[in-house]
């Protein structure tokens, strides 16, 4: 991996086309026909999947985040970034710019 594809709250990032989705009782359920895999996300997980839908800067997430819930922001980053960075590695987001 080089420099320019790695993942900082500079990046921004857009879901890729393969993973299917729904939402159950305020969770998402993710499929990964590529992977053969499930993954859910919980309501802050989810939160972050719908910022997903078209391509979103990561300090935009963050930010957004902080106003809903109350965090600290240098916490906000590092589990945005933690749960992007996995979803990443799942095939399941990109980063676009």
């Amino acid at each position: 991996m080089t420099a320019t594809d790695e993942l900082t709250v500079n990046s921004v990032v857009r879901r890729c086309d393969a993973p299917l989705s729904t939402e159950v009782d305020g969770e998402t359920m993710l499929m990964s026909i590529d992977n053969g895999q499930y993954y859910g996300l919980d309501e802050i997980g989810s939160e972050i999947w719908r910022r997903l839908a078209s391509p979103v800067g990561v300090d935009v997430i963050c930010r957004g985040l902080g106003e809903i819930y109350d965090g600290d922001p240098a916490q906000i980053e590092q589990d945005v970034l933690a749960l992007l960075t996995r979803l990443r590695e799942e095939r399941l987001i990109e980063i676009a710019a």
